[in-house]
């Protein structure tokens, strides 16, 4: 569902709603949490809903496979990312790509303020109704 316009951050291989071919979770694990964790684990938790599912997620790290919660897509306007990856950022500091970690913190670890226009144009790039 992603498009080259909207890159997309944490579509680990090993998740269920991941990419067959993106990188893998389970080596962006980390002993210790990054300088800004909190501030990234706040920004992932706050990210705009573009599409909320009914989906229950799983740890797949966890010996438990304990769920998570429920599955949702979520955006800044810029990049987009499962509600799961929190989870993971802060329960086992898994790394993420240094571009999207630049971004959040250009925004001040903020996300955007997105109004109902700048999802629809969003969704509609995502879906391939855009006019270039």
């Amino acid at each position: 569902m992603s498009d080259a316009r909207v890159p997309f951050v944490g579509d680990f291989r090993e998740l269920e709603q991941g990419s067959p071919d993106g990188p893998s979770l389970r080596s962006a694990v980390k002993v210790e949490a990054s300088a800004n964790a909190r501030e990234l684990v706040e920004y992932l938790r706050h990210g705009a809903l573009l599409a909320a599912t009914t989906t229950l997620v799983r740890d797949v790290l966890s010996p438990d496979n304990a769920v998570i919660g429920g599955l949702h897509l979520l955006t800044d306007g810029c990049w987009l990312w499962y509600s799961d990856l929190a989870h993971y950022v802060e329960r086992y500091h898994v790394t993420l790509d240094p571009q999207f970690i630049a971004h959040a913190q250009a925004n001040g670890w903020t996300v955007p303020q997105l109004d109902d226009a700048d999802l629809l144009a969003l969704e509609a790039i995502l879906l391939g109704d855009d006019v270039d």
